[in-house]
């Protein structure tokens, strides 16, 4: 009987021992598994974070807008750039916003609601006026693989690009029409001179005089376009800013207008101290100069003055061109620098101007860091100063 109790007793003691290494060994083994999962997770967590963080240095640096959007057309996700482009603080909490909300352009609304019920990509193009100023767009839209399906969009600021469009044609049609006069009486005499030739001599030379001044139109356009078209060319090379006196630089303008201002019997007085000197490009300021003064002459009555005067405003030099002529009437006086832009188009020709000297001269200021302004009034004269830092 007791050899039995101590048989069972023995038996239930290994088995607890047997049981509780087992237990043991199956803890220990939980234990790596989980020690193993958790590390995995957090090595998942990591990458999850890493690629969030990827994905939102790609998105936050993109120069196009990114907005992503659920099935109701609600903001799932924006970028500052897109933020920007329609008014929105970066910081500012858009999400669960609605499309029309955000960008009160029904224009996208409807082209994300259609992507949304056919199921495919589309793209236009979206015109919209802030603040007084056009904006246009390029939009991409396409499905958002999503449970439900939403809606992402790309869109890119075209404004600069249509901007410069539209100048360039702009410009085409200003040089076709520019030319087209000069080629048209050219053609028309030189016909003319071949079909009937003229009987006397002072009559042909009449004609040949017309053709030549006609000729030399054409010339002073093209080279005016050479030189605008240099200027606006970045890769152009160009001497460095030398520091130079301007007392000899305005004295080689005032003879470069000479006799043209004898022509019309007009006074040219200048006033630059004889040491004043500036860091300028030399011969694109004398032209700059010679632009302003022969302006000057070609809208000032016979017998006036013309005053060309140049001093040290704080850092900055400022150069006055002032005249007593014709003046230029306040609506005109924020086109003038542009391009073949005339008060007078009929006045500006038989002067023999090509509406392209204004534009050089702001051209001129820009490469120097300056600008160019105009004080003037119709009837009274006008008055151009050219601010450049010293």
């Amino acid at each position: 009987m007791a050899a039995g109790i101590l048989i069972i007793i023995g038996t239930c003691a290994g088995l607890y021992y047997f049981s509780r290494r087992v237990s043991v060994l199956i803890e220990a083994k939980l234990n790596a598994e989980l020690d193993a999962k958790t590390q995995e997770l957090q090595m998942s967590s990591a990458e999850a974070e890493t690629e969030s963080r990827r994905r939102d240095a790609i998105l936050n640096s993109m120069f196009d807008g990114v907005i992503a959007l659920d099935s109701s057309l609600n903001i799932i996700l924006v970028n500052p750039r897109i933020c920007l482009l329609f008014g929105h603080a970066p910081e500012k909490k858009v999400r669960n916003m609605s499309l029309l909300e955000f960008s009160h352009s029904a224009e996208l609304d409807e082209a994300a609601q259609t992507v949304i019920t056919q199921n495919q990509p589309c793209e236009l193009n979206l015109k919209r006026f802030v603040s007084g100023n056009e904006q246009h767009f390029q939009v991409y839209a396409a499905p958002l693989q999503t449970l439900p399906p939403g809606v992402v969009m790309v869109l890119r600021d075209i404004s600069r690009l249509v901007k410069l469009e539209q100048i360039r044609t702009d410009f085409v049609a200003n040089v076709s029409h520019e030319l087209r006069t000069p080629i048209q009486v050219i053609q028309g005499f030189s016909e003319t001179i071949l079909d009937s030739p003229p009987s006397d001599t002072e009559q042909l030379r009449y004609f040949a005089g017309i053709i030549k001044r006609n000729a030399q139109s054409m010339e002073s356009i093209t080279t005016d376009l050479l030189t605008l078209v240099s200027f606006e060319d970045e890769t152009t090379a160009r001497p460095p800013l030398e520091k130079a006196a301007l007392t000899p630089l305005f004295a080689e303008a005032s003879d470069a207008v000479l006799f043209s201002a004898r022509n019309k019997n007009i006074d040219i007085t200048t006033d630059c101290p004889p040491g004043l000197c500036a860091f300028v490009h030399r011969s694109l300021f004398v032209q700059a100069l010679v632009n302003l003064m022969d302006n000057a002459i070609k809208y000032s009555g016979n017998n006036s003055r013309i005053f060309v005067s140049a001093f040290q405003d704080k850092d900055t030099l400022l150069v006055e061109v002032k005249d007593k002529g014709i003046g230029i009437p306040a609506e005109h006086k924020d086109r003038i620098f542009e391009r073949f832009y005339r008060v007078d188009r009929a006045r500006s020709r038989e002067a023999g101007g090509t509406g392209l000297g204004l534009s050089i001269v702001r051209h001129i200021a820009l490469l120097h860091r300056g600008t160019i302004e105009v004080d003037s009034h119709a009837g009274e004269g006008s008055v151009f100063r050219l601010r450049l830092p010293l």
